[in-house]
């Protein structure tokens, strides 16, 4: 326990107790929850957050992670391939590293694809998959699996180191003290996911806590999100959800349609003409807002034309925008093995 840490507890009048309940080292006090610490120390939630930051910046320092001009100059540009050359190309060589990335599928196919060798569009590492939706997926990760060697299997799956979060407080805990120490201590993580970024904001009563105190924490997890993955030169890959939009301007529906005439896609030739058939689901708009789209470098759009007995469905990817690459999209099928782009005939 360094000296700050210790003078932390000591200028809140909880050290003996920290010793008392056994908590040795920051590593110990970052494995309780704000809410742990406000009933064992019997603190409120202000006090439980300076003991976490100061236990946070114990075992992980903000400053030694620093990089010159030069270091980011010279650091490694490599892409985490989406297992599909026509989507990587879309994707102008895959997911990037160093940024923010949001998508509304493909969370389970990156945690896979950032393991395969780098002779194969992979970066021969392992993934963290923080999930909020009910239990981890694991029936859907054992069907991308199969089409891996036997042998490798296993050892894929065990590459996943998983953690399930309940609420909100949890999940600001675990992506802003426990992520970056977790990293620090794992060179070989390329990609984080978070499966959900909003679930957990939209199961939680709206009287629990303010608007305003909502999305002052969404920015906040935003700026950490973005600076650990340039610190830690890793693919952040942050699963988000769609609504849909209600206005009562009279032109305001014109505007958001506007606003994707430029659709292309490069898998086919039918382009615009097919805008029709995907304008309903692009119409809706990502959860969280403002607050939460300037903290994304790139977002994924997932699209699919309306369910009609008539016509089979047809899906869409599009990149809605991206520092790296142009607003382009592909139309993709998903089966047991994944999501795919659609070869052009």
């Amino acid at each position: 326990m360094n000296t700050e840490l210790k003078s932390s507890l000591e200028r809140l009048g909880v050290l003996s107790q920290v010793e008392e309940l056994g908590l040795d080292s920051a590593d110990d006090i970052l494995s309780k929850s704000s809410a742990d610490l406000q009933k064992l120390l019997r603190i409120n939630h202000i006090q439980a957050s300076v003991i976490l930051r100061a236990a946070s910046r114990d075992v992980y320092d903000w400053k030694k992670r620093v990089k010159t001009g030069d270091e980011l100059l010279n650091q490694d540009t490599s892409m985490l391939t989406t297992g599909d050359q026509i989507i990587d190309k879309v994707l102008n060589g895959g997911v990037s590293l160093g940024m923010v990335t949001e998508i509304t599928q493909l969370a389970l196919q990156l945690a896979l694809t950032a393991q395969n060798p780098k002779s194969k569009g992979g970066l021969e590492g392992a993934a963290v998959y923080v999930h909020s939706e009910g239990p981890f997926p694991s029936s859907r990760l054992d069907q991308l699996v199969n089409k891996y060697p036997a042998s490798e299997q296993q050892q894929l799956k065990s590459n996943i180191h998983t953690v399930r979060i309940r609420s909100s407080e949890e999940q600001y805990q675990v992506l802003a003290y426990q992520l970056p120490v977790f990293l620090e201590r794992h060179s070989n993580i390329r990609v984080v996911i978070i499966d959900s970024i909003s679930a957990i904001y939209r199961s939680e009563p709206p009287a629990d806590r303010n608007r305003f105190d909502k999305m002052s924490e969404i920015c906040e997890l935003g700026s950490r999100l973005k600076k650990l993955a340039a610190q830690y030169n890793v693919a952040i890959v942050a699963v988000n959800q769609v609504s849909d939009v209600f206005s009562t301007e009279k032109n305001s529906n014109d505007d958001l349609i506007d606003s994707w005439m430029d659709f292309k896609l490069i898998n086919t030739d039918e382009n615009n003409q097919m805008l029709g058939l995907f304008i309903q689901s692009l119409l809706k708009k990502p959860i969280l807002g403002l607050a939460w789209s300037n903290s994304v470098n790139t977002r994924i759009r997932l699209a699919r034309s309306p369910m009609l007995e008539s016509l089979s469905t047809r899906r869409v990817l599009f990149v809605e925008f991206s520092p790296i690459t142009s607003r382009l999209g592909c139309e993709l099928s998903i089966d047991e093995d994944g999501i795919h782009a659609i070869s052009p005939e």
